[in-house]
């Protein structure tokens, strides 16, 4: 079967490609309420100089300059449209050809980069989070793919048959998924994130963990067995959009369960489901899951505010976090951004502010006070009738500049902007990507593009209105490289950076928003002296485990 279409027949219909300096810097799109996206602009002030390379150059010292992405592929396969997952790009069944992707609503496809579509995995309702690859079964051959779809979690191999003990089952929807390894038994297990808590026993809860044969691990869920040792200040309610990290944070082998929520409040259970304390800087809390996350350090740890018309707190709904050890001690840091309300909950269009917190609720010395990017222009509300939903409060986690001390944290603000801030919550830049109050962004994936050994950040936008939005590139200075025009309403996932055909050179894979019938629903674009040497952050929450983890 194919689901093809090559460049050349193409050209017109995707309005070709714009760069920095094209004469069709808007893509080519329709209006919007008076509007249009003009795309990125510097704002005022200088910007700082490229930072030095923070990887070693491919042999040849590589160039200064980056290629623009160039479309090789059209994949396609019927009408379904996409949601949040971002593509992967993996050989499945070990035969040295990679398979590419994506999730749709319901429906798992896979693809080679000729067109053949070589997994097909029928499903009942939307796949909203990308897709895990992983060796979940490692006497199975190949590698399985991991997905929820409503309430349900699959595992199939390379085949497309599922794995022995799924799917499984639970609340309904699952739009968090991840895998680690949980119980520290040297296998992986599948954690998800609900949007609809259980309740039970006066606690609720929105974790729940998986072996990979389909049992549920031992403590889990974690509050309603009474496995988190939680009382009655554990405040948890659901999760809407990837809202898990699964990491190491206290180095015994097995992993944590970082999960965000739409509250201000966070959850962080061990792999045996016990809830971590809270510092006893906290009055009247015992766990992690009762610290209001207040902006004001003091009033966060008295539990309230003295004014709540004024004061700011954080709101987690669509946060998708990060953990990483941001200033090199050994201890690693729980990193999230999440929008900002008042602590009234009457005014919550105050941005977004990026968050480092320790595993007790603490907060490191150069985080007492979140860094705030308090504009706001779009991103809080999806757009009502047009499946295109708001943005993911997602950081990602590079280190673009080694001159600075630990890595780099990236994201897109509710401001139209990409932001960079330092490990130490310094701002570094911000590029403006729209205008528009109608165009929005999943995230950004960090690679080295030209093989010069200095990153590129990537990024695709959407939009409930088509030709608004476009692949983007930028220089790790934010500097504008490349904007191509991108059809119909985008892409609301991350993309993938790799090698898709094993020439050695990187491929942007874009999974579109819409889906033509048997034309295309994800992009495959290759960036010309581009190598596979340093690739930082390449897919939709990291890496194909799809767990935050910066190791």
């Amino acid at each position: 079967m194919r689901g093809w279409t090559t460049v050349a027949a193409l050209a017109l219909a995707l309005g070709g490609c714009d760069d920095a300096g094209g004469a069709s810097a808007d893509g080519g799109g329709g209006a919007d309420a008076g509007r249009r996206d003009a795309g990125p602009r510097q704002d005022a002030g200088p910007r700082p100089p490229p930072p030095a390379p923070a990887c070693a150059a491919a042999p040849g010292g590589g160039s200064a300059t980056v290629a623009a992405p160039e479309l090789v592929a059209e994949l396609g396969d019927r009408w379904h449209e996409g949601w949040l997952g971002s593509p992967a790009v993996a050989d499945l069944d070990g035969d040295g050809t990679m398979e590419i992707l994506a999730a749709r609503h319901g429906l798992l496809l896979g693809w080679h980069l000729d067109g053949a579509i070589v997994l097909r995995v029928e499903v009942e309702g939307r796949i909203w989070a990308s897709p895990i690859v992983a060796d979940l079964v490692p006497d199975a051959p190949g590698l399985e793919v991991a997905f929820a779809a409503r309430g349900r979690v699959h595992v199939v191999g390379a085949d497309g048959s599922a794995r022995s003990g799924f799917p499984v089952e639970w609340q309904d929807e699952l739009r968090s998924l991840a895998a680690g390894d949980v119980d520290g038994d040297g296998r992986l297990d599948l954690v998800a994130v609900t949007t609809r808590p259980l309740a039970g026993g006066g606690q609720r809860d929105i974790v729940i963990a998986w072996h990979a044969d389909g049992r549920v691990v031992d403590g889990f869920p974690p509050n309603t067995t009474g496995a988190a040792g939680c009382d009655d200040a554990c405040y948890v309610t659901g999760g809407y959009d990837q809202n898990v990290a699964v990491g190491d944070l206290d180095g015994d082998g097995a992993a944590e369960i970082f999960a965000t929520q739409d509250n201000a409040y966070l959850s962080l259970h061990a792999g045996d489901g016990r809830a971590f304390d809270a510092a006893s800087i906290f009055r009247g809390r015992t766990k992690f899951s009762g610290v209001r996350f207040l902006h004001d350090y003091a009033e966060a740890q008295q539990g309230w505010a003295p004014n709540e018309d004024t004061a700011s707190q954080a709101h987690f709904t669509n946060s998708a976090p990060a953990i990483v050890d941001l200033d090199g001690d050994g201890t690693r840091e729980l990193v999230v951004l999440g929008s900002v309300q008042n602590a009234a909950q009457t005014d919550r269009l105050r941005g977004v502010a990026l968050w480092a917190i320790r595993a007790d609720g603490t907060r490191p010395s150069a985080w007492t006070t979140p860094f705030h990017a308090p504009d706001y222009l779009a991103g809080l509300w999806d757009y009502e009738g047009t499946n295109v939903v708001a943005a993911t409060n997602q950081v990602t986690v590079a280190d673009i500049d080694p001159a600075r001390e630990g890595p780099e944290l990236i994201f897109a603000g509710f401001d139209g902007r990409i932001h960079a801030v330092s490990a130490r919550a310094e701002g570094l830049w911000q590029t403006e990507y729209t205008d528009s109050e109608r165009v929005l962004t999943g995230g950004v994936v960090v690679a080295d593009l030209s093989g010069d050994g200095a990153p590129e950040l990537v990024f695709t936008s959407y939009s409930p209105d088509p030709g608004l939005s476009a692949l983007f590139v930028l220089a790790a200075n934010g500097e504008l490289l490349h904007r191509v025009a991108l059809p119909g309403r985008g892409a609301m996932p991350v993309p993938t950076i790799a090698d898709v055909d094993g020439d050695g050179q990187l491929e942007i894979v874009v999974a579109l928003k819409d889906g033509e019938d048997r034309v295309r629903q994800v992009q495959v674009y290759t960036v010309p002296g581009s190598g596979t040497a340093c690739l930082l952050w390449p897919t939709g929450r990291g890496n194909l485990l799809r767990n935050g983890w910066v190791p």
